[in-house]
Parts: C-alpha cells; structure tokens; sequence
C-alpha cells in the first residue's frame, strides 16, 4: 500500500512513507545516535557522494561543502564580498611589486591529532596544494612557500601574482591547512588518509555509500568577533551541535519526504520538481542563490571536437534555454559570461555574440569546413541529477543541423573517471562551481579533461596571471574571454542555481556560495 499526505494547495507526495521504508531511512534514523540524542544531531541530505575528502587534489562540490571551512580552514578565505580575509592568518602581505606574499600565522592553533600548527605544516600544505592543483601550480612555477620564522610563511613568485591570494581563498581544490604528517600520509590513488584540520567539526566516520559523519572539536579556536557569527565563509565558529550527519540520498522524493516527515533536518539539493512542495509547507525555510554554470565539455584531443570548426558548428545549432529549462526547469538565467554574477567585477559580455544562437543552417555551413562523417556524437553525461533531460534536448538540435549523437548516462564517480580517457567520449557535461578568479575556471587549464592545450589560450591565461594590478589582470580578461568563445574550450550554457531547505528549528546557518553549519543550532 501507498501512504499520501495531504499538502497545501492539494499537492501530495506519493508515495511518501513507502518511499522512505523501502529506502531504510527510517530505521536507520530512528536508530543509535539520532535516538539518544536528537537534540545535539544535525542530518542533513545530500544527493552525491566524494570520492575522497582530500581537497587539494578533489574538487567535488560535495566534499568542498562537507570540509572547506568546517574540518579544515585556510590561511585567507572570502567574506560575503569576496574580499580576501585572513583566517589561519593573523594577517598577510603583498610586496609593492606583487611578487612576494607573506602570511603572519594565527599561533597556538590545534590540530584535530591534537599537534599545535606550525609554520612546517602550512607549508608541507601550501606547497602540496600547489603540486596538486594545475592553475596555481602554473602561476607559481618553480615557487613554493618556505618557512621564515616559527609564525612566518612567505613565497616568492618570478612575475608578479596579485591575484593569488584570491586563488588560495576560493580554489575549487581547496588550499587548506593540514599537519605535515598527514600530507605525507596517501593512499595508492595518492589521496591523504587522514583528514586532519583545524576548524569547529573534526572526521569521525565514513560509511560508503551511506552516510559522513563529524563531530565537534571542542579544542576548536575561534577567530573573530564572538556573537557576530561568520561574514561569507571568514569569522567567528561557534557550532550548537554536537555530531553533523551527511547522508547520502541520490533520490531528490527521499530526500524531500525526510524532510518533510522529520527524518531530515536539511535537504541539500532540493530538485527543481519539488520547489512547489517546499514552497507550499509551513515550517520549511528555503534560499537559493546563483551557483555556477552548466557547460559542455570537448575532447579536443581526438575525434570530430577536436577540430575547432565542428565545435563551432555545434556551438551555433545551440539553444541554451531549451537545454537549460530541461536541466533546471525554473533555477536557471541565461548568460554568455564564464564568471556568473556574483563575481561583478570579471563579469563580462565579450564574445557574447556567439552566444546561444540557435541556427542551425548556420551549423550546417560550418559544418562543411570539417572532415565529420556522420557518425554519432559520444556525449557522456552523469547521475544522479536530471542533465540527461538537457542532453536529449541537446540531441534533438543537433539532428537539425545533420549532426548525429548519443548518450552514454553513468554515475558522477564513473564520469570522473572516464572523462579522463579520450577514447571514450566526444563531449561531457560538467557543473562548474562559483570561483573568485577566472584563472580557476578548471577548462581552461591545458591538463584538465578536455584538454584546452591551444597557445592562444594559454598566453592569454598567462598575462592574465601575471599582471600587475586588478586592473590589468581585468584587460587581460577581457581578451581572454572573447578569444574563448572562439576557440570554445567549452560552451558556456547559463548559470543554475541551488536551492536547499531546512526545518525551522534549525538556526545559525550560514549562506555564501553553499550551505554550512559551523553556527549551526537546533531548538
């Protein structure tokens, strides 16, 4: 038997505690820490799981929103401005000729382990993150951080880097601050093994396939002013709750029925299916908030999107709306621009022309300056999430322009995996999250899949992170920008926006580019 509950407006969700029974949420809630102390346990609902939590070499959304800023922290991060702001920093230093940082540490910080953070082991952090993620490996080259006194951590770059700072504190691949010992510590895939940091939540368990949970550090050493609560991801930490569950709910109707029936104090990734519910229930609280772009990915290493005019001709049979509305139905806008509209300062309208342009006679005539046989195009696509409905419109509007193609749908870790070998696919779908700085839109970068090796690119990537000032490092993305949108590393398809909810008896939440709970308290 189905079991419906009736809901405002006579919206039902069907079916709603088989739904949950068959899914085992119920008894494994109703059960062990949850039970003996509901008060003290924050659980919240997430629709994917991480391959790993070692931010400098994974950057997966979920594990950056499960660890930047609740187990680990950073030497900067950004305030609800995107300012760069100290944090394991007492403060930092930008030399006159923008080439040499210097980063005053915060003392007597304590690790989860219990060791105290030394200059050592921000700079065994520093520097792995630079080994491990490509566009700060880049902009440093052969410079790492070094150790000047017990507090002191400085590098030295050959050109100027002004925009560095901004990359440590909103890297995708998180640079946070680990002991030295656990930088040293991998595992065959070259992950760390233990997740060891500094902020209010420390690891205490991994259930594959079922649930992470932390626990509060109660060693924890605030920053800040207390009372006021965090600015963006930067000031004072102070959490109510004890243990914060992550479960993993791929199904978006569990994870709106655990909320609704108290199973759940937070659903993570509301699905745009079920924002009318949510609208229409009292006790729910909701926001969403711009979070990134939507994009295609090209294999420009081998087969037909290697050749620029096939992309371009793709790129002309596109309407972005009909994907985008498949994709996120109401939680979308549409935009030519690689920064979204958070990031007003590198937002820009260069190459705007080649934007969504929807003609696919257009495609037809570009199509003839490529070598295409006809044989279908291998597009990858993943699970869970609904990208799969934007590709079958995609599908659609290429078939217009005389050009054939395919699906292949797996989950987010197989497409991880296989978006790294070029035999397998002409093109993948990828999110692209919110980044302080162009240079870290991950596309652009000549290693990442997809492999945007073109020397244009890269000398316009290159003077963009070696200017002098803001200024000019804003010309050089200009250029940058526009070249792009001929070149087409990727296209660009729109900005979509997340949306989470929660019950109204929790409080303390913060909101900037995610959802965290370092101020987090149930009542």
């Amino acid at each position: 038997m189905a079991y419906f509950v009736p809901l405002p407006g006579g919206q039902r969700l069907l079916p709603l505690l088989l739904g949950l029974l068959l899914s085992g949420y119920v008894s494994a809630l109703g059960t062990g820490d949850r039970g003996k102390t509901a008060e003290r346990v924050l659980n919240v609902a997430v629709m994917q799981e991480s391959p790993s939590l070692d931010l400098h070499k994974n950057s997966t959304l979920i594990a950056r929103q499960i660890g930047a800023g609740q187990i680990w922290e950073k030497l900067v991060t950004l305030n609800s401005l995107s300012d760069v702001v100290p944090e394991l920093a007492e403060s930092f230093d930008i030399s006159p000729d923008g080439k040499v940082l210097s980063f005053r540490l915060r003392e007597g910080v304590p690790f989860h382990d219990g060791s105290i953070m030394r200059a050592e082991d921000v700079t065994a952090s520093m520097n792995r993150w630079i080994d491990s993620y490509a566009p700060a490996r880049s902009l440093a080259g052969d410079s790492r951080f070094e150790k000047i006194s017990d507090n002191l951590v400085q590098i030295r770059f050959a050109a100027p880097a002004v925009t560095f700072p901004d990359m440590i504190a909103g890297a995708p691949q998180a640079a946070v601050i680990t002991s030295a010992a656990a930088c040293a510590d991998e595992d065959s895939r070259g992950f760390m093994r233990q997740y060891i940091g500094t902020g209010p939540f420390r690891f205490a368990e991994w259930k594959n396939g079922r649930y992470i949970r932390l626990e509060k550090f109660s060693r924890y050493l605030p920053y800040g002013v207390g009372g006021k609560g965090t600015d963006g991801w930067a000031g004072y930490k102070d959490p109510q709750v004890e243990q914060l569950y992550y479960h993993l709910v791929p199904q978006a109707s569990t994870r709106v029925a655990g909320l609704l029936t108290g199973q759940f104090d937070v659903d993570y990734n509301v699905d745009n299916d079920d924002m009318p519910l949510i609208r229409g229930t009292a006790g729910v609280r909701q926001v969403r908030y711009q979070a990134g772009t939507l994009a295609l990915v090209f294999n420009k290493r081998q087969g037909p999107c290697a050749d620029r005019n096939f992309r371009q001709a793709l790129n002309a049979a596109i309407n972005a709306e009909e994907i985008m509305a498949a994709v996120f139905g109401e939680q979308y806008e549409l935009g030519s621009s690689y920064m979204e509209d958070t990031q007003v300062f590198w937002r820009s309208s260069a190459g705007e022309e080649y934007y969504n342009r929807c003609d696919p006679d257009l495609a037809r005539e570009l199509l003839k300056k490529t070598d295409y046989d006809g044989r279908p195009l291998r597009i990858l696509t993943s699970t869970p999430g609904t990208t799969d409905r934007g590709v079958l419109a995609l599908m659609a509007q290429l078939e217009k322009a005389g050009i054939r193609a395919e699906m292949t749908v797996v989950d987010w870790a197989a497409l991880l995996q296989y978006r790294n070998d070029p035999s397998r696919y002409d093109i993948y779908t990828s999110s692209f999250f919110s980044v302080p700085v162009p240079s870290l839109k991950l596309y652009l970068d000549p290693l990442f899949p997809g492999w945007s090796d073109d020397p244009l690119l890269a000398r316009y990537l290159s003077d963009l992170n070696a200017a002098g000032s803001r200024a000019e490092a804003r010309d050089c993305w200009e250029r940058l920008q526009a070249y792009a949108w001929e070149y087409l590393p990727i296209v660009n398809l729109g900005y979509f926006s997340q949306t989470h909810a929660w019950k109204d008896r929790v409080e303390g939440l913060t909101v900037y580019n995610g959802l965290y709970f370092w101020n987090a308290a149930l009542r």
